[in-house]
């Protein structure tokens, strides 16, 4: 009877292990990765990071291949275009130089223009007196953009390797776009906005974009070694293959990619290095001041503050980015969590919906605090939760 009931008891314990296996949270999200990429065939592969330090969770999966056809595996190693998950690194450096005390926020636009700029943007009736900084790291300076006219994805396709200058994207933001608002009225998204704040950048710093940017944000502080700014700067020697991303059926890895460098995109990196940058942004480590983050998260519309956007996922409010090609980083702060990932297709389901399953299987293994509303306290803990122009 003894020898009855402890192989009973190494059934069942063998069993509960068994089940504790199963129910492991990783190969859930494992599970949603390879999900994902079996229901969005015309994408070759998908990657994700997953931190969480409060549930002792740093996780990083991916599914598919790096190309089309017969191609290794993709791994959360390759790295990626991002797109305009840049203007977060962007509207970051600026907020450093205004720490630094080299700019304010609030300064008018038209004092930190060179005189041809000023005299460009005036000719297609822009107000650059009225215009702050801070409305344009918001969207709500009264941009047009010059990447919404047809004719833009136009003479991408038809010339590939054809190498854009920020200048000729600004003049063609005169000759396609009108103004959409006043300074202030509403929120309308502009990679010209950000074009223009690139170029705003190295003004002010004396340094081409890229290595700018890496010096503002201390990239070497943060442990980036395989972020990078695309022909700015060389691809570092620890930076991982790159996984190939498409338009439709086409292959834009080796597209110039000049349409999308001097601001509203440009940054190379893989998934785990995206989704910490983010994550240390909207806690810890790259502003220096808890005022700054409060300017960040806090200033701008319900869906866009200063290079972040804000978006729900099932209730929990989440702050980040997307790109064109389909990548995303959002920082969930009432669940102690960043998301971030790359679909390698940009024709492929939005990003946003494998945001929200990952964040999703995320709760549903333990408890967060209660959600906030995007009208609520941001991270940061502002204390005045309406959102300023």
């Amino acid at each position: 009877m003894k020898r009855l009931i402890g192989r009973a008891t190494i059934l069942l314990f063998l069993s509960a292990a068994q089940a504790t296996f199963a129910a492991d949270p990783k190969d859930r999200y494992q599970e949603i990765l390879d999900t994902f990429l079996a229901e969005n065939p015309q994408a070759p592969g998908v990657a994700a990071t997953i931190l969480s330090p409060s549930r002792g969770l740093d996780w990083s999966g991916a599914a598919g291949k790096e190309a089309k056809g017969d191609s290794p595996a993709l791994t959360p190693r390759h790295t990626f275009r991002i797109a305009s998950n840049t203007k977060t690194y962007v509207a970051a450096s600026v907020l450093r130089l205004s720490e630094m005390g080299r700019l304010n926020l609030d300064d008018r636009l038209g004092d930190h223009l060179t005189p041809a700029q000023r005299d460009l943007l005036r000719s297609d009736g822009y107000d650059v007196d009225a215009i702050t900084l801070a409305q344009v790291l918001s969207h709500t300076a009264g941009f047009g953009d010059h990447t919404k006219d047809p004719r833009f994805e136009q003479r991408i396709l038809a010339d590939p390797q054809y190498a854009w200058t920020p200048e000729e994207q600004l003049r063609l933001l005169v000759e396609w776009r009108d103004p959409v608002g006043k300074p202030g009225e509403k929120y309308a998204y502009s990679d010209s906005g950000y074009v223009l704040l690139g170029s705003l950048l190295e003004r002010w710093t004396g340094r081409r974009l890229g290595p700018a940017v890496r010096d503002l944000l201390r990239f070497d502080r943060l442990g980036l070694q395989a972020t990078h700014w695309e022909y700015m700067e060389p691809t570092p020697p620890e930076a991982g293959p790159r996984a190939h991303q498409y338009l439709g059926p086409t292959d834009v890895t080796a597209f110039r990619a000049s349409f999308d460098l001097f601001g509203g995109g440009g940054i190379v990196t893989d998934t785990r290095e995206l989704t910490a940058f983010v994550r240390r942004l909207l806690t810890v480590g790259v502003l220096d001041r808890p005022a700054t983050l409060h300017e960040m998260t806090g200033r701008g519309t319900l869906p866009y503050r200063l290079g972040l956007m804000v978006v729900e996922c099932d209730g929990w409010i989440a702050y980040g980015h997307q790109g064109f090609w389909n990548t995303f980083a959002f920082h969930v702060p009432s669940l102690d969590l960043t998301v971030g990932g790359t679909i390698l297709n940009h024709d492929a389901a939005n990003g946003r919906v494998l945001l929200r399953r990952l964040v999703a299987a995320v709760a549903a293994s333990g408890p967060g605090t209660k959600p906030r509303r995007p009208s609520e306290s941001p991270p940061g803990g502002s204390t005045d939760p309406r959102p300023r122009g």
